[in-house]
């Protein structure tokens, strides 16, 4: 992949489930899991009961520091993160739901989780958003490829409460 020098930190956003990992291990790119990083950093909280930790997301945006280069953040946080540009990943809420089961995830964290991305996840966050974001895994590396162009905005971003 060509070297981009104004992005070098690329977030990969999208609900719990929906393929951020699975994306990240394809890109054949350096990869920050941001949970990993935000533990090194004294950021992650300890475990609920839910199985999750807290990250405190201001004070790992205060420590971060752009890699030298492009690099993927993997985490649904990741656009908390003074990151150079950032992915979107969506996932079909039926399918998301068979996934998070799959993960055995308590039935209120699924039906949450679901809730989440049939109201459009983190899109949400990101109306006013000025940096790069590409929206899906297809074509993913031909965008990076070209230097992350402006692309995909939260009025173009899937609507799953659209759709039949």
């Amino acid at each position: 992949m060509a070297e981009h020098q104004s992005i070098r930190s690329i977030g990969v956003i999208g609900t719990p489930g929906c393929g951020k990992t699975t994306l990240c291990k394809s890109l054949d790119l350096p990869v920050i899991n941001l949970q990993d990083y935000a533990k090194s950093h004294g950021c992650l909280g300890e475990i609920e009961s839910d199985g999750s930790a807290p990250v405190d997301v201001e004070k790992l945006a205060e420590l971060w520091r752009q890699p030298s280069t492009l690099t993927l953040v993997d985490s649904h946080l990741a656009h908390y993160l003074p990151v150079d540009a950032l992915i979107v990943l969506r996932c079909p809420p039926a399918e998301l739901k068979k996934r998070l089961e799959l993960r055995n995830y308590s039935a209120q964290k699924v039906q949450q989780n679901v809730e989440v991305e049939m109201l459009g996840g983190p899109w949400n966050e990101l109306v006013d958003d000025p940096r790069p974001i590409f929206e899906g895994s297809k074509g993913v590396h031909e965008w990076i490829n070209s230097g992350c162009p402006a692309n995909t905005t939260p009025d173009t971003a899937t609507d799953w409460l659209s759709r039949p």
